[in-house]
């Protein structure tokens, strides 16, 4: 339950709030895929994409945009298992949600930058569907990206000092 109210709250944050912020009026960060990254880490590949592709459905639904979100979110799903098996070893793959507090924090951010320009990569590449405008892409990937990473540093954060202060 814990997992569904984050995924409605960053879409709303998404929706409502982040795409309406545009830096240097091209950039936008997406919150979106923070709830991707921090799945639990013994879900079934099925299930991620699953839930990766009706993320990226309703983002397209609500942003109107033909498939994009779906495609790149479904993308960043299906790789998110040989992803953390590069970084986890089979045995450590419990139930547990992903953070930086479980994987440490040099790991989980390898982790979360990988999948982030993964994600970012794929949704830029369809949205210019071109390599005309070479230099845009060149630029809106990894700016976006760290901006997306940023938030999610912060949404960590927030995390941590929950449950510092729950225990």
């Amino acid at each position: 339950m814990n997992h569904l109210i984050w995924f409605v709250l960053l879409l709303l944050a998404q929706l409502l709030l982040i795409d309406n912020l545009h830096f240097l009026g091209v950039f936008i960060p997406v919150l979106y895929i923070y709830a991707l990254l921090r799945l639990p880490s013994n879900l079934s590949s099925y299930v991620v994409l699953l839930i990766s592709f009706a993320t990226g459905m309703i983002m397209d639904v609500l942003s109107n945009t033909p498939g994009l979100h779906a495609a790149a979110t479904t993308l960043a799903g299906g790789l998110r298992y040989p992803l953390l098996r590069l970084f986890i070893l089979k045995e450590d793959m419990s139930s547990r949600t992903i953070s930086v507090d479980w994987m440490g924090r040099t790991v989980f951010w390898q982790y979360a930058v990988i999948l982030v320009l993964i994600h970012h990569s794929a949704l830029f590449l369809l949205e210019s569907f071109s390599f005309f405008n070479l230099w845009t892409l060149l630029l809106k990937i990894p700016v976006c990206s760290l901006l997306t990473l940023l938030f999610i540093m912060a949404m960590e954060l927030i995390n941590r000092d929950d449950h510092a202060r729950k225990s």
